[in-house]
């Protein structure tokens, strides 16, 4: 065997094992953006809080796959999730749930279900609705 080859022969073993461990479409990938109608600006403190549910049962509590929060909210405000395709449950239903708190308190939610579809690439548009206090 010559010297080059012996050399290379971990690197391309090393190549070979890597590509076979990844998979296609191994991530799902999420974006979109939560947006609010009120033309106003929102105080710094003011939390963003975006969450991927699992919103299968609905007699049980959503369980929350991931979550991201965040201040100095403006509308839109882009958020993206990248979950491992193997953390989906077949004949499972999943959403996007979002709020703006300031201070501990309320501001904004959505009142409405946002279903995600795993298969799909086209972002989502969430819209938050101020809560009257």
């Amino acid at each position: 065997m010559n010297r080059w080859f012996k050399s290379a022969l971990p690197i391309v073993v090393a190549f070979i094992a890597l590509v076979g461990c990844a998979t296609p479409n191994a991530g799902v990938d999420i974006l979109g953006e939560i947006w609010f109608k009120e033309r106003i600006t929102l105080p710094a403190e003011a939390v963003l809080t975006v969450e991927l549910k699992d919103v299968s049962l609905m007699d049980a509590p959503a369980v929350v796959l991931a979550q991201i929060e965040r201040s100095g909210v403006t509308t839109p405000a882009p958020f993206q999730f990248l979950i491992h395709r193997d953390q989906f449950e077949s004949g499972h239903t999943y959403a996007i749930g979002a709020r703006i708190t300031l201070n501990g308190e309320l501001m904004f939610i959505n009142t409405q279900a946002y279903n995600i579809d795993i298969g799909s690439s086209e972002p989502i548009s969430v819209l938050v609705q101020r809560v009257d206090r």
